[in-house]
Formats: C-alpha cells, structure tokens, sequence
C-alpha cells in the first residue's frame, strides 16, 4: 500500500467520478482507475460500486475513508515538520479570514511576505460557516474571524480585540451627531445591508430577535467591499462592525446601543492540530500590527 493510492482513493472519494479525480490528480482515468484496483487487491475489499454512469463507495470504502485521510494528513504533518526545520523558508501556509476583518489582515500580510519571502501564502475569503468548514478539512491552517455565534466545541479560539456592530455611513451623511444609535433610528435610514450568513448580518439578527423591527434594506450583498463602494456615493448606510472600515477616512462608524452588542475578533483553529511554525510566526506578526494593538484588551 502506498500513500499515493490512499491520496487516489481519497480523491476518487470526494468526487465520486474517476474521470473528474484524475484530472484533479494530474493523471490519467486509467492510472487511476488501475492505482485504485491495486488498492483493493491489497486489501482485500472492494472500496467502489462501479457503473457504467456513476461510482459510490462500498461499506468497506465508507468505512477505511476516514483513516486514509487521518494517514494522508498524519504524512503532511510529517513533511511540514521537515520544512519548519529550515526555519520557515519554504513552504505554504493558508489563511482563511471573514470579510469584516480583511483590512486588520492587510497590515500583517505586509510585514510576513517581507520577513518571509519564502513563504507561499493563500488567503481565502468567506462566510465564517465556509471557513470552518476548510479548517476541518485541513485545507486552512487558521481563520481570522468574529467567534462564531453558535457552539464549535472541536475549534480553538485566540480573542484578539472586542469589536461592536455599528451603522457605516459617508462621513459627510446627514445625520445627527451621536456616539450611539439606537435599533428603532434604523428603521427609516435607506440601508444595504450584508447578506444572511455574513457574521455582521448574523449579529444584526441576533439583536433585533424579538424587538419587532423590521428594517427597510434596499440591497443585500456577501462582498463588503461593494457595500462600502455603495456607501460611499452618500445615498446608503449599511451595518457591519466597525473593524470592516478600520483605517477608512471616507466612512464613520456609529455603534449601535443594543444589549448585547460586543463581537470578539479571534483566531480560530482546530483543536489538537499541529500548528506550522509559519502559522505561529504569522501570528505573532498579526499581533503587532496597528490594527490589532490599537485594540487589543488584556483577556488574560
């Protein structure tokens, strides 16, 4: 048995169509298909039901799956040890970060690529749920995120700083000079608000749960950037926590005046993962930066 095969076999898995796999692998349907016979010749089980249209997995494949994939991860464990012994000049690290904190991120990802030219990295940009979802799948070494609103009992989180939802508008938007605003004020404000399952959106939800406040939103987005684009021509307002304009002269954030109303800025990962020495690095670098000193509270 090789670690080749179990990577074929994982993949044929997750696709559940050799012809899309190999392409995925870089090799050919036939290679794969005979790599995968082998497999079960070893074995002794058949892992795939085969058709002419489709494939799926036998008990046996349903149940050797999730310790192929253990031994797949156990591997690159091993080689990631082997490049953190070369003092992180080589290799990939993955960052998985929510929209609303994109701008704490920049700063940081500055100052790595300096130090560590080496270094590959790859930014994923999602919702909080698509982000977890990577982190188990080993395909993110870390999230920068808002802790998440529900229970994620197999993920750690590092707080970084305490954040608040706030109402953006220009910085010219006629509107009453406040410190605060309160949830009814919103009602008759021409808001574009981030789409539902967005971490600013979920927070807004949860606030306004059982108030009966119904909000006029003229447009819903899952792109920040956008929004804020659509702010800044001084016809909308929209909500999202006051780090997603952090840095942004064009724009102010009022907070809203609602219980409950405290987001945490955190690093998320799993829970007795190896951790890169390019990930520690990184965070370190992360936790010196501007955006994060300017707020960080002492949580310890």
């Amino acid at each position: 048995m090789e670690l080749r095969q179990l990577k074929y076999f994982v993949k044929s898995a997750e696709y559940l169509n050799f012809s899309v796999a190999a392409k995925h692998l870089y090799i050919t349907q036939s290679t794969l298909s005979q790599q995968i016979k082998q497999l079960e010749f070893e074995l002794g089980f058949e892992l795939f039901l085969r058709s002419s249209r489709h494939i799926s997995l036998t008990e046996a494949g349903e149940e050797f799956l999730p310790f192929a994939r253990k031994t797949i991860l156990d591997a690159e464990d091993g080689v990631q040890r082997l490049h953190d012994l070369q003092h992180v000049k080589v290799g990939t690290l993955r960052v998985g970060v929510t929209y609303s904190l994109s701008t704490v991120l920049t700063e940081g990802l500055i100052s790595f690529m300096r130090e560590f030219p080496g270094i590959k990295l790859e930014i994923f940009y999602k919702t909080v749920d698509e982000l977890l979802s990577l982190l188990r799948e080993h395909k993110v070494d870390f999230i920068l995120s808002y802790k998440p609103l529900f229970d994620a009992p197999d993920v750690d989180s590092m707080p970084l700083f305490e954040n608040m939802l706030a109402l953006v508008v220009e910085k010219d938007y006629h509107i009453m000079p406040k410190t605060r605003i309160k949830l009814e004020e919103l009602k008759d404000l021409p808001l574009i608000l981030p789409s539902k399952g967005l971490q600013a959106r979920m927070m807004l939800d949860r606030l306004l749960d059982g108030m009966n406040i119904e909000l006029k939103s003229k447009l819903e987005l899952n792109e920040t950037n956008i929004l804020l684009q659509m702010v800044a021509t001084g016809n909308y307002a929209t909500i999202l926590s006051t780090s997603a304009v952090f840095g942004k002269n064009r724009f102010k954030a009022i907070p809203l005046d609602a219980p409950g109303n405290v987001m945490e800025a955190s690093l998320l990962s799993l829970k007795g993962a190896y951790q890169k020495t390019a990930a520690k690095e990184f965070i370190k670098i992360l936790l010196d930066t501007e955006a994060v000193k300017r707020r960080l509270i002492n949580l310890i």
